[in-house]
């Protein structure tokens, strides 16, 4: 079914504008516009949008938000890994390293964090400087972090 509205309005408003003496193309403009405002009009809905029936849940620290989000902005348009995921997980492990009783920023401590990750993973968890490293080297920083845990081992033993 068509609308018949905006024919309606082009016509009254050529019509007007036919009786005042205007000319045909301008009689044409303001039929046009009459039209076209008609048009957009009957287009909008005035009722509000119904409220969402969907609960709202609270975003815990480490939710699966917070995931989806890291796992957006992992990696780089050259392929390496963003600034932003390398200072996640300098957090991340400057986190673990604290727990185990060593300062990631500390450069007395750099030989004991070499000796409980690796000193591959030590590069990883450091560097500060471009080109970034790439998705596997950011694996291995993780499961080595992973491996230490989160509880102090004794290393008096």
């Amino acid at each position: 079914m068509r609308d018949w509205r905006p024919w309606v309005a082009f016509a009254v408003a050529a019509g007007l504008a036919l009786l005042t003496g205007l000319s045909y193309v301008t009689l044409a403009l303001v039929g046009a516009a009459a039209f076209a405002g008609v048009l957009v009009l009957t287009r909008f809905d005035v009722r509000p949008d119904p409220p969402s029936t969907q609960a709202r849940h609270d975003r815990r620290h480490g939710a699966r938000g917070e995931l989806q989000e890291l796992a957006w902005g992992m990696v780089a348009r050259d392929g390496r890994v963003s600034e932003r995921m390398m200072r996640r997980i300098r957090v991340i492990g400057a986190g673990r390293l604290a727990r185990h009783g060593l300062d990631l920023s500390d450069p007395a401590d750099g030989r004991a964090i070499e000796e409980l990750v690796g000193s591959q993973v030590f590069r990883t968890l450091t560097r500060t400087t471009s080109p970034h490293p790439k998705m596997a080297d950011i694996k291995r920083a993780v499961d080595a972090l992973d491996r230490i845990g989160t509880t102090r081992k004794n290393r008096d033993t």
